[in-house]
């Protein structure tokens, strides 16, 4: 498919207001004599809290006029499946088009231009940070945020740090206080955080347990803390290029993957869980989050983190059956604990799983209802 991107101008003066609102009148405006009337609002404007909501109800009855349908799994996604298949994806004033011919995707463009004011920025290159390569001669799309890194590596002072090549020393355990390590600047090492964070989450999933361990201590960093995030900037540094491949197919295998650590957090022994989502052989999900809960065996802990994969597989073949794929056979999530996949599978309770029953009874019916299948995939 064609992939472009259009970028809406003064985005939030485009919103009808529902409620009365009046604002004083600009400074240079007032008239000798008027200086206590005030301006009554006829439009949404930036600064006002409802100016966001404005534009997207806007934005969606204009385009649910002319043939898009919200997608029930985002609602940031609208499709419309006539004789081809058109996406709209918004991020704020961003959209990004994609078409399945050139004449389908003038027309989107002719069609928004009607009633929004837009910069047509051509084929999509570089969005909210990601840089977006297009190499259509083997049909394949590559992401990556080099050029996000290259300025965090500056505003950090990395440019010239020595290269790391893993993200994390694992012999090193991160606490809260080691009693030897002082204090840090919070501002300063949850800038560093904040960064990496949307490194994490946009393209990097090598990175995102790293991250997830050094956010938890944002409140009072120390010493050690600051290096292990400084760490994950130096392992940046030597692979700012690595990027997210996702190439046509004729496999549309959708797999996933979940694992968990077992009281790993030494400060309240909590476990972490993961999971990771592959479709069509390229990375399209991943989390890394500390439970909730305390889990009391490593089959808890495993069956927990297998609880949450199991949401992202079910919100994930949504959002698929949206955009035209139509997943007729279950998700298979592959997982490394036997326990956790008998529990999954086997409907009768016992004295040790009967805290996580609901989390039982929902894996179990998912499986039941051919959402998922849970596979045994041994650790390395």
């Amino acid at each position: 498919m064609l992939v472009h991107q259009m970028d809406v101008v003064t985005t939030f003066l485009n919103g009808n207001l529902d409620e009365e609102i009046y604002m004083q009148q600009p400074e240079g405006y007032i008239k000798p004599g008027e200086k206590h009337l005030v301006c009554k609002l006829e439009k949404s404007l930036y600064g006002l809290k409802q100016a966001p909501r404005c534009w997207n109800k806007a934005f969606g009855e204009y385009i649910k006029n002319i043939g898009f349908v919200q997608s029930s799994g985002d609602a940031c996604v609208h499709i419309k499946r006539q004789e081809t298949l058109t996406i709209i994806a918004v991020y704020v004033d961003d959209l990004i088009l994609l078409a399945e011919n050139t004449i389908e995707m003038l027309k989107i463009k002719d069609d928004l231009s009607k009633k929004f004011l837009l910069k047509d920025m051509g084929e999509l290159h570089y969005c909210l940070g990601i840089t977006i390569i297009q190499d259509k001669k083997n049909k394949q799309i590559f992401l990556n945020q080099h050029q996000y890194i290259k300025k965090i590596l500056q505003r950090f002072g990395q440019t010239e740090a020595k290269v790391v090549t893993t993200p994390a020393d694992m012999s090193v355990k991160l606490v809260k206080q080691d009693g030897v390590s002082k204090s840090v600047d919070s501002t300063y090492y949850q800038s560093i955080i904040g960064s990496l964070l949307y490194v994490a989450i946009a393209t990097r999933p090598d990175i995102s347990q790293a991250v997830r361990v050094l956010s938890k201590f944002c409140a009072s960093p120390t010493e050690a803390h600051l290096t292990a995030a400084k760490r994950v900037l130096r392992y940046l540094k030597g692979t700012e290029n690595l990027s997210l491949r996702f190439k046509k197919s004729v496999s549309e295998t959708f797999i996933g993957y979940s694992d968990a650590d077992w009281a790993g957090d030494l400060d309240d022994r909590h476990s972490t869980s993961g999971n990771l989502f592959i479709l069509a052989n390229g990375t399209i999900s991943w989390m890394s989050k500390k439970q909730a809960t305390v889990a009391l065996s490593t089959a808890e802990s495993e069956y927990v983190a297998l609880s949450q994969a199991t949401q992202e597989a079910i919100w994930l073949r949504r959002l698929l059956k949206d955009l035209g794929m139509f997943i007729d056979q279950p998700t298979v999530i592959h997982e490394d604990n036997k326990g956790a996949i008998s529990i999954a599978r086997n409907p009768v309770f016992h004295g040790r799983t009967k805290h996580i029953d609901i989390r039982s009874l929902f894996i179990r019916a998912s499986i039941q209802l051919g959402a998922i299948d849970v596979k045994y995939f041994p650790s390395i």
